[in-house]
Formats: C-alpha cells, structure tokens, sequence
C-alpha cells in the first residue's frame, strides 16, 4: 500500500512539473520570429508603451494561457512585464507583428549575422584575385584587361549582395564561403597539375584557380547550410582542412615532386592531403565541443607540432625528404594532444586568436634576435623560432585558461540508476528475484 501511494505521489509531482512548464512561441503568423529584440523594435514601431524597451517574447502555459513578456528599463530600474493573452488576442498580435515586418523590415525574417562577412570576404577574393586572374588567363590586354579588373571586381560584391537578401546566411556559412574561395584557388591550379597537361602554360593555372574558388565556395557555403553547421565546427574544418593541404605540398615539395617530371603526382598529394584533412576536421569536430577560439588553438598546437621535428631535422642536417616527413607527423601528433587538450575546455573567439598570435609573435621575436647575430646557418634561426614560439604559446595558453570556460568532464565510468524496477511485483520472494531486480535497477559501462 504504502510503495503504491509513493508511486502516486511521484507521478502527480512530475505531472505538475510539466504543467507548469511554458514554451516560448512564434510572435508572427509565419513562425518564425521568437523575439523581437531593440533594434527590430526600432523598425516595427509595436512597442511605443515600454520607452526603455529591450526585448519581447510570447510564452504559451497551456491551449488557452498565454503571456506577453516584455523586458524594458523604468526609473533606470530592469522591468519584466507580463501580461495575460487569450487565444483571440494572440492572433491579433501575430497579425500585427507580421504586417508590421512586412512593411518595415521585410529582413527581419532572415538570419543575415554572417552575410556581413560574406560580403566583404566577396569583396577580397574578387578584388585580390578573379579581377586580375581571368584577365591573365584570357591574355587580354589595355582597355579590355582594365574593364576586365573593374567589371569582375564590382560583380563580385554586387552578385552575392542581391542573392543573399531575401535568404539566410549564418556565419557558418560565410566562414565556409571564403575557405572554399581561397583554398579552391590552390585547389584548382593543383588539379590543373594533377591533370597532367602536355604543355605547360604560364596562364592556364589562373584561370583554374578561378574555376576551383568558385565552385568550392558553392560547395562548401551549401554544406554548412544544409548541415546547420556551428561556428566551431566550420572553424576547426578549416583549420585541418589548411594542415592538409599545406603539408601534402610540404611533402611533395621535400620529395621533389615538384619538378617538371612530377608535377601531376604533386598535384595529385595536394588535392588529396586536402580531402583527408577536410575530412579529419569534420570527425575532429563532431567528436568534441569546439568554438572558434578552440579551432585557433588547435592550429597554434599543430604548427608547433610540425615546427619541433622539422627543427630537429635541421639541427641534424637531414635531408628535405626526413624533414617533411617528420613535420608531417609530428603535425598529426599535435593535432591528436591540442584535441585531447580542447576537450574539456571552451575558449572565446579573442582568448583563442590571442593564444595563436602570441605563439607566433614568439617566433618572430626570437628570429629577430638570431638575425642580429648575422648566423649563416639556418639552424640558430629554426631553433629560435621554435622555442620563441612554445614560449609564446606556453605563455598566452597559460593565461587565458584560467579564464576559459570549463567544460564538465566525461566520466568513463558511467552509472545509471533506475529505481522503477525496485518497485515490481514478482510471484516468488526467492534471492534471484531481488537479484534481478537490482541488476535492472543498476547498470555500470565503462568506455575504454
């Protein structure tokens, strides 16, 4: 008797719980619009009751309880006002808040946080390349290659504009839209490699690299948007997606692959080098929390990883083929520790810059240094470089650590408690019943 009426407690308890639960709800008859913050307000006009206005949201208790909150500042004082809504009227402030967006801020329906950086990252590939690439590879020449560099440039921002006004561009995407326009340009001019041609053309490899940037900017700027991808996970895409690459070109370039004779096996590694590290970022990122800041110290950890070995390599005089293999490896090592590393901690999007820019001011320092000296092997300056640069890194990850928000660590041990089946009836009272009872009611996993 008593296990029952306990039972009945703990259910009615837990109804009531989710009873009392609201859930926000759409302001606008297309569903779309959660909240109306103050600068959409300043354009809609709705608000004119709440001076100090900061945000409105529309929360539903049950099917006919509703409340408009509205979070606004009187006598300097933050004031949360809620007021009671029926169903009626809740149609009437859809309809208004949509009439109101579709003649004020038809926008407002988009999320446009990344088409700012979109279109001035537009703006950096059409004025720094396509404008004076196509001309190049077309070889045309005065007036025709002059309008060529103004017309292509101008395009370049205008066409993205119009596109992108009446859909979303998340900064994900935007992130994703520049790393396929610039790295598709050391794409291109590497399949132009890989594709062997039979003469060498001077000019051919601009317009590959025309070819390559654009279509990666589609390709990729339609992965994010159909994934829904994160800032994080485009971040660390292209930060391994940038170790494949540019060390499938450092290894073709150790093992002199880049001669005349084997031109179409280097152009092969790097596309290929490219393909694995985009890859290996995606898993990278999908096993782990990351943020931006975490992708800019992932890259600060793999160069350093890289620069240790090829270091050695120098100090012991090896050959280009030892060396580039041991960068190599040693990236790859120092991209599993900083993933190990960034699995338990979340670091800001300045913490993370700031960590890399140090590293490599460190560097930078302890080369000018050296070149003081006037040494004429390369072995005081690879040496200092890399110990500038740990320094450099020890130094700012120290710091911003401490700072840096700690993700709750994942236990191996996992146990998971189930109390329902303490409460089951079997017909016999024998020790293998309460035995099976408490093996339903406690299960212990451990992950290796």
């Amino acid at each position: 008797m008593l296990r029952s009426v306990i039972c009945g407690l703990v259910i009615l308890m837990f109804a009531n719980i989710s009873r009392a639960q609201e859930v926000s709800v759409p302001l606008d008859s297309a569903g779309k619009l959660f909240v109306i913050d103050t600068d959409l307000e300043r354009r809609l006009g709705l608000f004119d009751d709440y001076p100090g206005f900061i945000e409105a949201r529309l929360y539903q208790a049950n099917e006919i309880e509703f409340y408009l909150e509205v979070l606004h500042v009187k006598d300097s004082v933050t004031v949360r006002s809620r007021v009671p809504e029926t169903p009626e009227q809740v149609v009437e402030i859809r309809r208004r808040v949509t009439d109101a967006i579709a003649l004020r801020a038809p926008d407002a329906m988009y999320n446009h946080k990344g088409r700012g950086g979109l279109l001035v990252n537009s703006a950096i590939l059409s004025m720094g390349y396509y404008s004076w690439a196509v001309p190049v590879a077309t070889n045309a020449e005065g007036a025709g290659a002059v309008a060529s560099f103004f017309f292509l440039g101008s395009a370049g921002i205008m066409i993205p504009y119009f596109i992108t006004e009446h859909s979303n561009v998340a900064v994900s995407t935007a992130m994703m839209d520049f790393y396929g326009g610039s790295r598709g340009i050391a794409h291109g001019i590497a399949l132009y490699y890989a594709m062997d041609p039979q003469e060498d053309s001077e000019r051919a490899p601009y317009g590959w690299g025309v070819a390559g940037s654009l279509a990666e900017r589609f390709a990729f700027s339609q992965w994010a948007r159909k994934t829904g991808m994160s800032d994080g996970k485009a971040a660390v895409i292209g930060a391994v997606g940038d170790f494949g690459l540019v060390l499938s070109v450092v290894l073709g370039t150790g093992h002199d692959l880049w001669d005349g004779e084997h031109q179409q096996d280097a152009g092969l590694m790097a596309l290929g080098g490219s393909a694995v590290g985009l890859f290996a970022g995606s898993q990278l990122a999908d096993h782990g929390d990351y943020s931006r800041g975490d992708a800019y110290v992932l890259r600060a950890i793999g160069i350093l990883g890289a620069a240790v070995p090829a270091t050695i390599a120098d100090a012991t005089h090896s050959d280009g083929q030892l060396a580039s293999n041991l960068a190599t490896a040693g990236s790859v090592v120092g991209l599993g520790v900083g993933h190990a590393i960034l699995k338990n901690r979340d670091f800001t999007r300045s913490q993370g810059l700031a960590i890399l820019v140090l590293e490599i001011a460190g560097a930078t320092l302890a080369t000018a240094v050296v070149i003081e000296t006037e040494a004429d092997d390369s072995t005081p300056y690879s040496v200092a470089a890399t110990l500038g640069g740990a320094a450099g890194f020890a130094l700012s990850y120290s710091m911003a650590s401490k700072s840096a928000r700690v993700l709750r660590k994942a236990d191996n041990l996992d146990i998971k408690l189930n109390h329902w089946p303490l409460f089951a009836s079997f017909p016999e009272k024998s020790r293998s019943d309460y035995e099976h009872k408490a093996k339903l009611a406690l299960s212990l996993i451990y992950e290796f």
